[in-house]
């Protein structure tokens, strides 16, 4: 009966001990939602410094340092095929002092994992913000004869095989040209040639007749009139190549856009994720905020936090789909 007694006091102690530690935990989380924020806020990214999404994040982070009075500091966490940086936030204090600014390779590596294995999925990921979309382009030397998307096209149809220069069949430029060349009953051959660094010499060299690259990295080679700039791989024109059409206005259709956005782990409070949310949408429509993204070639790309979720839950499908019909999935 001693016994018995002392199993069943023993099981209620740890009940209500329980309790007693969720309680204090909310109390602390909701402490700090309320006063958030009280310290500097660390702002993860995934790629080194000086490129698309580092600059992006770096505009965004003092933008927001602005309105908070707080410090809103970039920390680059390389490596991983952009899973390190995600890592970090995973494993993150979901207290809103450690935020990722991530593209999609970081907030949906279950898709990519053909090409690589990450530590966590998007599940424990909480998107709060898209912010922005980068413009990966197709290009060709100034003096090609092809002066039009369609024209690559039309010469692809009668010259089968045409090398074009891309980052991977992992990427959104690669999704297109497969997508083109069934829908038009023409071939391509890929050319992997990693990022802009290495893509770009090798068109201006004659490598490659045609590549794709981040308008970012090629604006001054087409301002110098080196390359020509064909289509965006985007839904619509963005600001600052407004004579360039892009692949959605073509008629074809992207598996994903190529976004960037602000994203904390799975549990951080419903509060602290509208109190954020909100305010990246205050900035996302602030002139200055447009005119130094416009000034670093990124488009301001803002959807709330429910919408941000529904967008990658649909690029998740599509691009699960996409490389299911390519075989790029793991047996």
């Amino acid at each position: 009966m001693k016994t018995r007694r002392r199993r069943i006091f023993i099981g209620l102690f740890c009940f209500f001990t329980g309790l007693c530690l969720v309680g204090s935990l909310w109390v602390e989380l909701h402490a700090s939602s309320s006063g958030y924020p009280d310290r500097a806020i660390t702002v993860v990214v995934p790629y080194s410094a000086g490129g698309v999404t580092d600059l992006a994040g770096r505009a965004l982070a003092e933008a927001m340092e602005k309105d908070l009075k707080q410090p809103v500091v970039v920390v680059n966490k390389v490596g991983g095929r952009a899973t390190i940086g995600g890592y970090a936030v995973v494993t993150a204090k979901p207290d809103g002092y450690t935020l990722g600014f991530f593209p999609i390779a970081s907030c949906l590596p279950e898709v990519l994992s053909y090409f690589y294995e990450a530590p966590y999925s998007s599940k424990d990921l909480r998107p709060i913000s898209c912010v922005a979309g980068t413009a990966m382009s197709f290009v060709v030397k100034a003096d090609a004869p092809w002066n039009s998307f369609k024209d690559i096209v039309e010469f692809a149809r009668k010259n089968p095989g045409v090398k074009v220069g891309t980052p991977g069949k992992q990427t959104l430029p690669y999704m297109v040209l497969a997508g083109v060349g069934r829908r038009e009953k023409v071939s391509f051959v890929d050319v992997p040639l990693g990022g802009d660094a290495e893509t770009l010499p090798a068109v201006l060299g004659g490598h490659v007749p045609v590549a794709a690259i981040d308008y970012s990295a090629i604006k001054s080679s087409v301002d110098a009139k080196k390359l020509k700039v064909l289509a965006t791989c985007t839904e619509k024109r963005v600001d600052f190549a407004p004579d360039v059409p892009s692949i959605g206005e073509l008629g074809y259709k992207l598996a994903y856009v190529s976004v960037l956005g602000l994203f904390g782990p799975k549990t951080i409070p419903d509060e602290l994720v509208k109190k954020i949310d909100e305010l990246v949408g205050k900035i996302s429509e602030e002139q200055e905020f447009r005119s130094r993204m416009k000034s670093i070639c990124i488009q301001p790309y803002y959807q709330d936090s429910a919408t941000y979720q529904k967008s990658l839950l649909r690029y998740k499908d599509n691009m699960q789909a996409f490389f299911k019909e390519e075989g790029l999935v793991k047996k």
